[in-house]
């Protein structure tokens, strides 16, 4: 009996995350609709699935994303230790710092000079974290 109570309240809680996340990516697309210029319904949907394609209007989606929940700006990049704490402080926080900031630095994130694009770059050391790594399958397009 135990066992199935366990199991129950960690469905709960899943299910209660997949809610909380669906609520957030809607509120996310809605807040940053009016800033992204050339948004189209597709991406809307495309960024609901969890994709996000490496195209001009993604980049820009993703820079506001960062810079709506203080994830990321222009100025400093991404900061990872905001970034560490919004993943639920998981592991330990030297570990992760060290090892995204190997990875932004190995993709020479601040000399990319256009706003958006270094954005996505800092994106790319992240989006596995977030679970945001989903490839989309350019053939069904």
């Amino acid at each position: 009996m135990k066992y199935v109570i366990t199991v129950g309240a960690i469905l709960t809680a899943l299910a209660a995350q997949l809610t909380t996340a669906v609520a957030d990516i809607e509120a996310l697309i809605e807040s940053c609709n009016d800033s992204v210029q050339g948004m189209t319904e597709d991406h809307k949907a495309r960024y609901r699935a969890n994709e996000y394609p490496d195209d001009p209007v993604t980049h820009c989606f993703v820079r506001c994303i960062g810079m709506t929940l203080n994830l990321y700006d222009d100025k400093e990049g991404a900061d990872l230790h905001a970034n560490w704490e919004r993943l639920g402080k998981t592991v330990d926080e030297a570990e992760f710092v060290a090892m995204r900031r190997a990875c932004l630095d190995e993709r020479n994130v601040e000399m990319i000079e256009d706003p958006c694009d270094r954005a996505y770059g800092a994106f790319q050391c992240l989006k596995e974290d977030y679970g945001m790594d989903r490839i989309p399958n350019e053939t069904n397009r």
